[in-house]
C-alpha cells in the first residue's frame, strides 16, 4: 500500500508539472524583434516619437544586421504595437538594455515614460537610462552605424572612467525617494560622429534641470560612488611656467554629519588616490614633496567640492540626496521646510588625502 501511494504521488506531481508548462506563454528568440535600445522624443504637436534598434536573429546566429524603427503617437502605449506593423516578428521590449531620452524631451518631463514604461514588471531594473544632448532619434541613427554595445560603453565608463555606477534601479530610487533627485549619464555625438559618454544630467522631479561638465562630473562621482577611478587634473603654476598635476582616483568615502542646533552639515571626505603625473620639480621619493603635492591637491578638491555643492543649492537640485542624509539624522525632518532652507544651507567640507602607489602609472 505504501509503495502504491508513493507511485500515485509521483504521477500526480508529473501531471501538475506538465499542466503548468502547458499554461506558460512561450516566446522564442528567433520569432521576436527584441529591442536593445529604445529612444523617446517629442514633436512640436505634443506627440511622442519612439525609435528602436534591434538585431536580426532570424537569418543566422552570426548575423550583425541592425534594424531601425520609428513611430509616432499621442500615447506611449501605442508605440510598440505600431512598430510591430513594420516587422515580420512582434516587437518585444522585455530585453531592452538602454533607454535614451532626447534632451528636449527630458527637459519637458519624463513622468509618462516612468509611469507607463519603466515601472512595468517586464522591464529589468538593471537596464541603463541616459539622456542625449541630441535627439534620441539622431543618437540611435548614429549608433546604428556602429554596433549595439552602448550598454557596455556605459558600464565601462562607470567602472574605470568618469561617472558613478547607476542603472534604472538607482534612477527610480532617486525619482520616488524623499530628499533626493535623480541623475543619469549624458550621451553626445562627437566630431567623429561617434557616441560619447560625456557627463551627468540632473533632474528636478521629472524634468532635466542641469548638465554637469567633466570636472563637476568627476567631483560628483567621488561624492556618490566610492569606487570612482577617473583622472583629475590640477593646474599648477611655478613662476611663468604652467604644468599639470594628474591624479587617479582609487577610493573615496564621504561622511556626512548633521548639526541640528547649528543647522549646518559637515562633510569629511577621505580620498585614496595615486599620482600619475606631476611637475618635474616634485620628487616622488621625497616625503616633503609628497606633502607639498597633497596640500595642492586637497586645496583644489575642496574648492571644487564647495563649488559643486553651491551650484546644486543655487539650481535647487539634490542628486547627492543631502535631504535624505539629514532626514536619516533628524527625526523632525520636514521635506518642504528643509528645501526652503536648502539654498542657504551651510556645508563645511574637510578633505583628507592619502597617496598610494606614488609614481607614473600606466
Amino acid at each position: 500500500m505504501a509503495k502504491w501511494r508513493k507511485s500515485f504521488i509521483i504521477i500526480l506531481l508529473f501531471v501538475c508539472l506538465v499542466g503548468l508548462v502547458g499554461c506558460s506563454r512561450e516566446k522564442i528568440v528567433d520569432k521576436l524583434s527584441i529591442v536593445h535600445v529604445f529612444g523617446f522624443d517629442a514633436d512640436d504637436n505634443g506627440n511622442i516619437i519612439g525609435t528602436a534598434l534591434f538585431p536580426e536573429y532570424t537569418k543566422s546566429q552570426s548575423s550583425t544586421d541592425i534594424h531601425y524603427l520609428k513611430e509616432k503617437s499621442d500615447a506611449i502605449a501605442l508605440l510598440r504595437p505600431r512598430m510591430s506593423t513594420h516587422t515580420a516578428t512582434p516587437v518585444e521590449l522585455s530585453k531592452i538594455r538602454v533607454l535614451v531620452l532626447g534632451n528636449q524631451f527630458a527637459e519637458s518631463g519624463v513622468s509618462e515614460v516612468v509611469d507607463r514604461v519603466l515601472v512595468q514588471p517586464q522591464i529589468a531594473t538593471n537596464i541603463q537610462i541616459a539622456v542625449s544632448t541630441h535627439s534620441a532619434e539622431d543618437t540611435l541613427k548614429t549608433l546604428k552605424k556602429s554596433d549595439l554595445t552602448l550598454a557596455d560603453q556605459l558600464k565601462q565608463n562607470m567602472t574605470g572612467q568618469l561617472i558613478p555606477r547607476m542603472n534604472l534601479h538607482v534612477f527610480l530610487n532617486h525619482y520616488y525617494g524623499k530628499g533626493m533627485d535623480p541623475y543619469v549619464p549624458v550621451l553626445t555625438i562627437d566630431d567623429n560622429n561617434k557616441i560619447q559618454v560625456s557627463n551627468i544630467g540632473v533632474f528636478k522631479h521629472d524634468k532635466l534641470k542641469l548638465h554637469l561638465n567633466v570636472r563637476e562630473t568627476f567631483i560628483f562621482s567621488i561624492l556618490e560612488d566610492f569606487r570612482t577611478q577617473a583622472t583629475y587634473e590640477i593646474d599648477h603654476e611655478q613662476g611663468e611656467q604652467k604644468e599639470n598635476i594628474i591624479v587617479r582616483g582609487f577610493r573615496s568615502k564621504g561622511k556626512w554629519k548633521w548639526l541640528k542646533n547649528e543647522q549646518q552639515l559637515n562633510l569629511t571626505l577621505d580620498l585614496l588616490w595615486s599620482i600619475t603625473d606631476r611637475p618635474t620639480q616634485f620628487d616622488l621619493e621625497n616625503p616633503d614633496d609628497i606633502q607639498a603635492l597633497k596640500k595642492i591637491i586637497v586645496k583644489s578638491v575642496k574648492k571644487d567640492v564647495e563649488s559643486l555643492l553651491d551650484k546644486f543649492k543655487e539650481e535647487g537640485v539634490d542628486p547627492l540626496g543631502i535631504g535624505n542624509i539629514v532626514r536619516s539624522q533628524d527625526r523632525n525632518w520636514d521635506e518642504a521646510t528643509f528645501y526652503d532652507q536648502y539654498p542657504s544651507l551651510p556645508i563645511n567640507v574637510d578633505v583628507h588625502l592619502e597617496i598610494i602607489h606614488s609614481g607614473l602609472q600606466g
